[in-house]
């Protein structure tokens, strides 16, 4: 194409140059005329001023009277300039009649000059001077004659070459027409010409080029030519055929990969060994298309490889039949370079006996896979008869990473028959666990129990053997009063276990925080003035919640009691110390839930301790208390969706948090303990 549109474009500026250079030939023969006709219109004003001056001299002397007229001095001026303008004619070029005509004139004013000459100087009579004006007008008539008729032939003859000249300009003015309009339609046609060329071609490769991004892949164009066209056009076709070959390369490729997927995505989800070798032989011989396929595990127990079963391909009494030496598969093993092994003319290789299987079978190809587990062989792919053609190296390659896979596979169903093993034995292990913690419990809770219950009735018994005695009747009801005491203390005990033990479902009501510490702080006011402890009270304005009023008061009494008990224990070494006893509470809410803070100065609690505060039957207060109450707090709280924090430093006093949120949802649906 570049060399086409070099030519056209070549024979444009040729056939420009042609009409330009003939239209410069005519102008500039055409401008040398012209300087020549120039020349010639000056030739013409001399012979003009020529005709003038002997009109002049004729006027002159048809006006003069005398010999002494004064225009005798003119006449002679007129002459002279005469013989001047006949002179400066006869320099220039003419034809040879103007040029004879000139030698006439000339002679004739050598005549005049004289003629003129006898009649200025004449003193004869006045017949004699008529005479010699009268031949001097005669001459001067004839001069003018002769000029006048030079002056209408060199006027033809002007008008001539000027009309030529005038020809020759149009002429050349044509021709400069003619090759603009030739030059402007060869152009049209050259442009028309080439957009067709180019247009049309690139019409038939946009058209391809859209046709393969489509998805046509492979499609070709039969446009064909020399240019650079042609060039793109079979380089298009190439580069199509080219990304139909990749498309189904990678197609076949992805395909591959995909089954290799469906291969190896059951070895990872099985547990069994016998499902690992059905997955393995089924999906390999799906996806490389082969008539037989399946595992040869080593058996070290007979030191020989034997074909797994089940295996595709094989029936059971065929997979028997494949069975190696395990010197002969490792021989066999180390002579590939431990890579997979490709046998397309078993026949004309000596293979191990035992890997072709029955002696009638006929087998065209073989490929084997080598499985290795912690660097050691235990265990062979084995294909055989691939379907269409023979095994390749991306066969080979498929069957290496399907042979990792593998390994890693029956790696984990080992690794899953320990586990389950250990699983199994663990569980054992927990179960006696549990029933020994099951044990425990009950054991620490009777122990706790027959200890709580052990204090009354020992005193009940106490005194029932003292009233045998007595026989003061005051004593024996001071007596029974006791024992009435410590079996309601007993009671009591066994009414906070059930307690404990029970849950019962909340009676939730809209619930003012502050009025109902206002109302606990009242019940234990005059235990608080007993105890000399001062309650310091810092209550911020809440909105109501939803709760149990009756169990959130209890939680709180068993806080504040507990405080009361730690602050009556060490009030001696307090008050030693010049430091009051003081109980604060106070108020407060976040974003979505609302406090109470209760803390104390009393002793404290120590850092192993803390930890156990809230286990059932753990109590610091020896046989003042049961462990119940911290644990029937917690679960209280528990149930309103909320939570409770404690901090204490031993020596400086213990802060409980409650925490209970603002809008509690299903709260009415929750048991709580009693």
């Amino acid at each position: 194409m570049k060399n086409r549109i070099i030519a056209f474009l070549s024979l444009l500026f040729i056939i420009f140059t042609i009409g330009a250079a003939i239209s410069m030939l005519y102008i500039t023969l055409t401008t040398a005329e012209l300087k020549k006709i120039i020349t010639l219109h000056s030739v013409e004003i001399l012979r003009q001023d020529l005709i003038i001056k002997l009109q002049n001299v004729e006027q002159d002397l048809l006006t003069v009277h005398t010999e002494l007229s004064r225009r005798l001095d003119k006449i002679i001026t007129n002459v002279t300039d005469l013989d001047k303008a006949i002179n400066n004619c006869m320099g220039c070029h003419h034809s040879p009649a103007i040029s004879e005509k000139l030698l006439h004139i000339r002679d004739d004013i050598t005549k005049f000059e004289t003629s003129l000459s006898y009649y200025i100087t004449a003193s004869a009579n006045e017949e004699r001077i008529k005479s010699l004006k009268a031949d001097s007008y005669n001459i001067a008539t004839e001069l003018l004659n002769v000029t006048s008729e030079m002056a209408l032939i060199a006027n033809q003859r002007l008008q001539e070459r000027t009309q030529k000249a005038i020809d020759d300009v149009r002429y050349a003015q044509r021709i400069l027409i003619v090759t603009l309009f030739v030059s402007f339609f060869m152009a049209l046609w050259i442009a028309v010409n080439l957009t067709k060329n180019i247009i049309n071609p690139i019409r038939e490769l946009i058209d391809v080029s859209r046709k393969i991004a489509s998805g046509n892949l492979g499609y070709t164009t039969a446009y064909s030519d020399s240019t650079e066209f042609g060039e793109l056009a079979y380089s298009i076709n190439d580069m199509s055929i080219s990304l139909k070959d990749s498309n189904e390369k990678a197609a076949q490729h992805l395909n591959r990969l995909a089954g290799l997927y469906r291969v190896t995505l059951p070895f990872h989800s099985v547990s069994n060994i016998t499902d690992i070798y059905r997955e393995l032989s089924y999906g390999v011989a799906d996806l490389l298309d082969v008539e037989q396929c399946g595992l040869l595990i080593l058996n070290e127990g007979i030191g020989s490889f034997e074909h797994a079963y089940p295996a595709y391909g094989l029936d059971e009494n065929r997979v028997h039949a494949v069975r190696v030496l395990k010197e002969d598969m490792l021989q066999l093993y180390f002579s590939c370079n431990r890579k997979p092994l490709i046998i397309n003319e078993p026949e004309s290789v000596s293979l191990p006996e035992g890997i072709i299987g029955d002696s009638g079978e006929l087998i065209h190809n073989i490929l084997l896979g080598w499985v290795r587990l912690k660097g050691e062989l235990i265990g062979v792919i084995r294909l055989a008869n691939k379907r269409n053609g023979c095994f390749l190296e991306e066969s080979a390659r498929l069957i290496g990473i399907i042979s990792n896979n593998v390994s890693v596979a029956i790696e984990n169903t080992k690794l899953y028959e320990d586990l389950r093993a250990q699983m199994k034995e663990l569980k054992e292990t927990q179960e006696q666990l549990v029933q020994a913690a099951k044990l425990a419990a009950i054991g620490e809770l009777a122990s706790n129990v027959a200890h709580e219950i052990n204090n009354p009735r020992t005193s009940i018994m106490g005194y029932a053997e003292l009233i045998k005695e007595e026989t003061n009747i005051e004593n024996i009801m001071s007596d029974i009063a006791i024992i009435e005491k410590e079996s309601v203390r007993a009671r009591d005990i066994v009414q906070q276990l059930l307690e404990f033990a029970r849950r019962r479902p909340l009676e939730v009501k809209e619930v003012d925080i502050n009025n109902l510490i206002r109302e606990v702080t009242t019940l234990i006011n005059v235990q608080l003035k007993d105890a000399r402890i001062r309650i310091a009270e810092d209550y911020t304005e809440l909105p109501s919640i939803v709760g149990d009023p009756n169990q959130l008061k209890q939680v709180f009494l068993n806080i504040i009691n507990n405080s009361v008990h730690a602050m009556s224990e060490n009030g001696r070494e307090r008050a030693a110390a010049g430091n009051s006893r003081e109980i604060t509470i106070r108020t407060g809410r976040t974003d979505a839930n609302v406090f109470v803070e209760i803390a104390d100065n009393g002793h404290g609690i120590s850092s192993d301790i803390l930890p156990r505060i809230f286990e059932p039957f753990f109590t610091t207060k020896r046989e003042k208390g049961t462990g119940l109450g911290l644990s029937i707090s917690y679960k209280i709280i528990q149930s309103h969706k909320g939570r409770i924090d404690v901090k204490s430093e031993e020596g400086k006093g213990t802060r409980f948090t409650i925490s209970l949120p603002l809008h509690a949802q299903d709260v009415g649906n929750v048991s709580s303990p009693a």
